[in-house]
């Protein structure tokens, strides 16, 4: 291979340590740690829908059904984690996910009586204490009341006949008020490749005339009429054999009225409901990600990580299986871990917090917060822990968000009452709470500065956040410079507060982890973002010097074209670019390190620790409104807001907004004050159109279906060769990560010292 070929496939490789870009959502579970004070589990761990947001819920039936449980002991009885031993394995069988099927009611029978008829069905004694009204078509003698939801991986199926393991996907179902009209031949799109047409509408006979199809190809017809008969003849319901189960309910709709529109005649149709026909039937020892099916019957489906185990090695993220994960800690000190669901697909998602339910035993809010504090503060309180919609940083274990409903009003009433029926959250009882935290700077925590014995000011006021006592800094107006700066979660958002301002926060726009590096081109312009873009303008002819620019929006920065010479010691290879913003001077916008530098045929300049905050600040102050919600404080060291002028209804079935994007979603279910604080988070693109049909077993998760994947256990940056051994690209030593052995061993193959198959 030509050297020159093989040196730039080194840059490419080099290039490519850079953090990803794609976007991505990350839904979290609580957290579990271990430590010098708790070393193991001690009990098992569980998530379920309440603690893992990435479990599906249905929040006005209040339906769950997926957990999953890390056991506190292997089959030897040992303790599954050990902190005290460095014992970060979850041997073969310690965890397990586990889901089974619940009854739902069809709204189409919880919202139509059936008054021609006085005796109740099998399924209505058993599962609606006889309650009569209009059914489905089955082969379950009467027909069906409801059918069975299921939770599956995180997302919501429907178990056919009950069945825990025949799962189709649930592609419509009309609410209580939700009404479609059709005019005479007009196609109805369901999804899913399904399609509904009115080919006929007798007015005179009320008779109307259906097709369904699928993809274009014909699958039942059927008349119905609303003038004669029962009001169970006005249900048209398709059913096929699917999964090895006879007559199950595909579609079903009531049609509610008939009558002529200005250019044609109308159907009314309600209550539509549309599964798939294509069944995800889940068998023994089936494998998802680590998992394998352990159980798969009518009640439930069980499945554990019975070949596999799993590493919680610091800043790792494992699969389990699907989009969910075990992501851990860059920690030594600590082994701190939680599960998640990774989403990557265009979309809103609603991302939740815990679940807080009152009803006739418990028609009070439960006091949670922590103890000594003040009676007029206590209340319910959700922060990182219970709310995935906060920010948090796994690695530093830092947080600072809190939004809490106070027990009692101003006045000593309790703030929500189900016994009286009191949804409202009245003026002042809702809080939300923020505040500055420190966090080291990647450059100090991994550079050293031999050349300096004395602490600066910030190092010895910050020395038990530090990873070193003493490390290179940026540049600011504080003396020596800056080893940190703060972090601070707003309105679910990470900010950087300036100069430790809690109310006066930038967007943190880019930050290197301690391996990233980039690598840049002389006369190269890099798109940072948000308008920001670095240049490297020159390298001088000796390589021991390069001249960096800063651009915002094609304009170059005042101050920012500077040299950085590599030979005067390491704190001179740090280049910061430092301005005046929200009344504070000199602040570190953008800062990085220049490792490398080459000059050559081809000139260029590796640069690690690259930091960026937008320079446009956020000044929070008192009276500001955000949503229902006012500042009541605002200073360098916090941030509270309360609904000081609004009340906040949790009417059944409502969303209320609360501000920015974080809202509250109350149950509709009058037996009971459910409700959830959530934050909509969209990931931009263009939404993918929903496949025909559920996509076939895709087990490693890479996106590529069993039946077309060549290996169906490498995830999908990982390439396969002739003899099937998966590999990442670009990971020469075959080790998994991409790290600069890898690039290391190219530049040796370049020039001869080692050869690369």
């Amino acid at each position: 291979m030509n050297r020159r070929i093989i040196v730039m496939i080194a840059l490419v490789v080099v290039a490519s340590l850079m953090p990803a870009s794609a976007e991505t959502l990350e839904v979290r579970g609580t957290i579990v740690e271990l430590d010098g004070a708790n070393p193991t589990l001690g009990y098992d761990r569980v998530w379920n829908y309440s603690s893992f947001a990435g479990f599906w819920c249905d929040l006005d039936d209040g339906l769950a059904t997926e957990t999953l449980t890390i056991t506190a002991t292997d089959y030897c009885n040992n303790p599954t984690l050990n902190f005290d031993c460095d014992d970060r394995t979850l041997d073969e069988g310690t965890l397990r996910y586990q889901t089974q099927p619940v009854f739902h009611e069809y709204e189409l029978h919880e919202n139509e009586a059936d008054p021609d008829r006085t005796t109740a069905t099998a399924m209505e004694n058993t599962y609606l204490d006889g309650r009569i009204g209009l059914c489905v078509e089955s082969d379950n003698a009467g027909g069906d009341c409801g059918y069975f939801l299921e939770g599956w991986m995180g997302e919501m199926y429907v178990a056919i006949d009950n069945n825990a393991d025949k799962l189709c996907k649930l592609l419509v179902e009309f609410e209580d008020d939700d009404k479609k009209m059709l005019a005479t031949n007009e196609g109805w799109d369901l999804g899913g490749g399904f399609s509904l047409t009115a080919n006929h509408i007798n007015l005179s006979s009320d008779k109307v005339w259906f097709t369904l199809k699928k993809d274009d190809k014909e699958l039942d017809k059927e008349v119905i009429t609303t003038a004669a008969g029962t009001r169970q003849d006005r249900v048209y319901t398709y059913v096929a054999d699917i999964g090895n189960e006879g007559e199950i309910p595909v579609f079903s709709c009531y049609v509610d009225a008939v009558f002529r529109g200005p250019d044609s005649n109308i159907v009314q149709i309600m209550y539509v409901f549309l599964i798939d026909d294509d069944v995800l039937e889940i068998d023994v020892s089936d494998t998802y990600g680590a998992m394998e099916v352990q159980t798969a019957s009518k009640t439930w489906v069980i499945l554990a990580n019975y070949e596999t185990t799993i590493d919680l090695d610091t800043d790792t993220t494992e699969h389990i299986m699907g989009n969910m994960y075990l992501k851990t800690a860059d920690d030594d000190n600590a082994i701190r871990f939680y599960p998640m669901v990774e989403y990557t697909e265009p979309g809103t998602y609603e991302v939740r917090g815990t679940i807080e339910e009152l009803d006739a035993a418990n028609p009070t809010l439960t006091i949670n917060t922590p103890s000594g504090t003040p009676a007029y503060k206590q209340g319910y309180i959700w922060d990182y822990s219970s709310f995935a919609g906060f920010w948090y940083d796994m690695d530093d274990n830092l947080q600072t968000e809190s939004l809490t409903i106070l027990a009692n009003t101003w006045v000593g009433q309790p703030t929500l009452d189900f016994s009286t029926d009191d949804r409202t959250i009245d003026e002042g009882s809702l809080v939300y709470a923020t505040h500055p935290v420190f966090q080291e700077y990647e450059l100090h925590a991994n550079e050293g500065d031999p050349f300096r014995d004395n602490q600066t000011v910030m190092e010895l006021c910050f020395s038990d956040y530090l990873e070193q006592p003493i490390g290179l800094c940026v540049e600011s107006d504080n003396t020596g410079g800056d080893c940190g700066y703060f972090i601070e979660g707003w309105m679910g958002r990470e900010y950087v507060a300036i100069d430790g301002n809690a109310d006066k926060l930038c967007k943190l726009l880019l930050e290197f982890e301690g391996d990233d590096r980039k690598t840049l081109f002389t006369g190269e312009k890099w798109d940072l973002g948000s308008g920001f873009a670095l240049e490297l303008t020159s390298i001088a002819d000796s390589g021991d010097a390069i001249t960096l620019q800063l651009f915002k929006n094609d304009a170059p920065l005042d101050g920012s074209l500077k040299c950085i010479n590599t030979d005067y010691g390491p704190q001179e290879r740090v280049y910061t670019y430092t301005t005046d913003i929200g009344g504070e001077e000199s602040i570190p916008v953008f800062s990085c390190y220049v490792d490398v530098v080459f000059k050559g045929d081809i000139s260029y300049a590796q640069l690690m620790y690259v930091f960026l905050i937008d320079d446009d600040v956020l000044e929070i102050k008192t009276s500001q409104t955000h949503g229902v919600m006012e500042v009541m404080t605002a200073s360098a060291t916090k941030v509270v807001l309360t609904n000081d002028e609004y009340v906040i209804d949790l009417d059944t079935g409502s969303t209320e907004h609360i501000m920015d994007n974080m809202y509250f979603k109350t149950a509709d279910d009058d037996t009971a004050i459910r409700f959830y604080p959530f934050v909509e988070r969209t990931i931009g693109g263009e939404e993918p159109t929903p496949p025909a049909t559920i996509p076939a077993d895709d087990k490693d998760g890479d996106g590529v279906p069993d039946v077309w994947d060549a290996d169906n256990s490498t995830p999908s940056d990982y390439w396969v060769n002739s003899d099937g051994i998966g590999r990442k690209w670009g990971d020469m030593n075959g080790d998994g990560e991409l790290t600069s052995a890898d690039a290391l061993m190219i530049l040796q193959a370049a020039v001869g010292k080692i050869e690369l198959k």
